[in-house]
């Protein structure tokens, strides 16, 4: 028992000894670890949203440096349908828990447009010394489905307008969403009027293929464009439109609401003066004689009679419903057998040619087209009120007569007399008329033509003014 006791007694010594000898400096004192934590339980990277920070707390400022994990989970593939700042390495983050700072953070973004909702989970773990996983250690980020954005081919606006007289054109713009890649490309369909010619009243830059454009887009670009420009054709068409309408886009990109597009030409070749018949211009022989002068604009409208059987290439004859006259020009006629025209006679002569009144130095500058192939009917006369010269410069049909020469052997070339009971006229034919060398026919028959040069017949198309 005393030996009991006095055991006691040396260990509560010894014990008492080792508490006295330390000093106040050599107790040891352990600092409490600081907590990390999420600061979200949840979050969201709506459809308009590229990225979110995922913030995380201490729970007391930090009085050393370190680092935390973050181990990432979910449905949502890392590269594919997003990263992270930091970047991170066998699906781990690696997050720098600054000295003298109480929270810090990174970022995820969305890589790609997802067409159903992922899900992104986040768990602490592994912090270093100085720091032990707080309350919130898991978290998740919700990408949500986002409705794909397509690349849409449009016309820049739905119609424009240009004078028929505008040579540079007008340019049509087209214009992409966003940018294309190099070998996108689109076709642009026309829609022409009736009545309108590519090549004859406009065309295009570029050209069209089978009533096609094909526009090139250059890398990078969102948009191009191609030009239309009026002809101006001195045809009398009105105003009209062409449509034009996109039919293809390939190469990254889809054809939009906007496909269509509207030029309108408008007519420059309409009247600005008074139009005069051909009597009141062949009444100006009457008061000025055989040779006079027209100074300033005078404008007439006839139809071409004539078809080559003329004295030379550059006459005309043109008639309305008051009569007809010779017209000269300055330069060879373009007309054809039925245009109905206009022209302007400034600076043109008032004068005889070859036996009748005529207008000479004809300027073709500012003459314009109503149309074609209009038929002028004759008036049907006889021999006697043909030689009268009532009829100068008109068609006339004259029936019942015959060729006095006609023997099988005699051609149209020349002047050759045609005969009805005792009245006898004229019918001229130049080298310049395709029947030239036709054989006359015999017997009777009707024959129109023009009452021209030197008072005789000018037969202008032998299947229409030859008739037995």
């Amino acid at each position: 028992m005393k030996a009991y006791h006095f055991a006691r007694l040396v260990l509560y010594f010894f014990s008492t000894f080792t508490i006295i000898s330390c000093s106040e400096d050599e107790v040891i004192y352990q600092e409490p670890s600081n907590k990390v934590s999420f600061v979200n339980q949840s979050q969201t990277i709506t459809q308009e949203m590229e990225s979110i920070s995922i913030p995380l707390k201490f729970d007391l400022k930090a009085i050393t440096g370190g680092y935390i994990t973050i181990e990432l989970a979910g449905n949502a593939v890392y590269g594919n349908d997003f990263t992270t700042i930091p970047h991170a390495v066998n699906n781990k983050l690696n997050i720098n828990l600054v000295k003298n700072t109480k929270d810090t953070s990174f970022v995820v973004l969305r890589k790609n447009i997802l067409t159903t909702e992922k899900l992104i989970n986040f768990k602490l773990s592994n912090p270093t010394e100085g720091f032990s996983l707080g309350s919130r250690i898991n978290s998740e980020v919700k990408l949500t489905a986002q409705t794909p954005v397509s690349n849409k081919l449009n016309f820049d606006t739905s119609s424009g307008t240009i004078s028929e007289g505008n040579s540079t054109g007008i340019i049509i713009g087209l214009n992409t969403t966003s940018t294309v890649s190099n070998g996108s490309h689109a076709k642009v369909k026309l829609i022409v009027p009736e009545g309108i010619l590519y090549g004859t009243h406009f065309y295009t830059i570029p050209v069209t293929v089978l009533n096609e454009i094909s526009l090139e887009f250059n890398q990078n670009a969102q948009s191009t464009s191609f030009k239309i420009i009026p002809i101006n054709d001195n045809i009398i068409l009105g105003d009209y439109s062409i449509g034009f309408e996109i039919i293809e886009a390939a190469g990254g990109f889809e054809i939009g609401p906007h496909k269509v597009f509207t030029a309108t030409i408008l007519e420059n070749d309409n009247a600005t003066g008074i139009i005069n018949t051909i009597a009141q211009l062949k009444s100006k022989f009457n008061k000025n004689g055989d040779n006079w002068y027209l100074p300033k604009d005078y404008l007439i409208e006839g139809v071409i009679t004539s078809n080559g059987n003329t004295a030379d290439n550059k006459s005309v004859y043109i008639q309305d419903s008051t009569g007809g006259i010779l017209i000269q020009f300055t330069t060879p006629n373009i007309f054809s057998l039925g245009d109905k025209i206009r022209l302007n006679l400034a600076s043109a002569t008032g004068t005889l040619i070859n036996g009748q009144k005529g207008i000479n130095q004809v300027n073709l500058n500012g003459f314009a087209k109503y149309s074609e192939n209009v038929f002028v009917i004759p008036e049907i006369i006889t021999i006697a009120q043909f030689r009268s010269g009532n009829y100068e410069g008109k068609k006339v049909k004259i029936e019942n007569v015959k060729f006095m020469n006609a023997d099988n052997k005699e051609t149209f070339y020349g002047s050759r007399i045609i005969r009805h009971d005792a009245d006898m006229a004229a019918v001229i034919t130049y080298q310049t008329a395709s029947f030239w060398n036709t054989v006359l026919p015999q017997g009777t028959l009707s024959i129109t033509g023009i009452a021209g040069d030197w008072g005789a017949l000018l037969p202008q198309k032998y299947s229409h003014d030859i008739n037995y």
